[in-house]
């Protein structure tokens, strides 16, 4: 893949994201649909972890309080799999194996691109009626006649 020259880069543009998937501006929630799937489209996650948005070639790293995306909603059952709905409103199917448990408790996924994401608390709890402990006293979900161990993660970067 032939990596972008990218020329107008700004090192911080005073934009973050919170723990609630919330994006803001100097501290003002953006709150235009419009302006976060503009921003969401342009996210990219850079090879150090960090987080930027790129138009054309103009680069703003942002700051991330946890991950730019948040699963608002979990749609599905153990039978068929689980379908992870993001605060951008799209929509992933979940891949198990990237079930991972973090700091606090709390659950994350992947997403096809490799983007993680952290579950909401409805998620979670929606996710959690579908998880059993196995008598090794892992976490465990069974998906369509599979089991994925969800272990807690070694402290690494998301």
């Amino acid at each position: 893949m032939k990596e972008r020259v990218l020329m107008d880069i700004t090192p911080w543009c005073r934009i973050r994201i919170d723990r609630e998937g919330r994006w803001f501006y100097e501290d003002k929630e953006i709150i235009h649909q419009n302006i976060l799937l503009t921003f969401y489209e342009a996210l990219e996650r850079c090879e150090d972890g960090r987080y930027r948005i790129v138009f054309g070639n103009e680069v703003c790293y942002i700051e991330v309080e946890d991950t730019p995306f948040v699963v608002a909603t979990l749609r599905g059952d153990n039978a068929q799999g689980f379908c992870l709905i993001l605060n951008s409103g799209k929509a992933y199917a979940l891949d198990p194996s990237t079930l991972w448990i973090g700091k606090d408790n709390v659950v994350y996924a992947r997403i096809p691109n490799g983007m993680p994401v952290r579950l909401s608390r409805p998620a979670y709890y929606a996710l959690a009626l579908a998880m059993e402990e196995d008598p090794g006293g892992d976490i465990v979900l069974k998906v369509g006649g599979n089991i994925y161990t969800i272990a807690p993660a070694q402290p690494r970067n998301l």
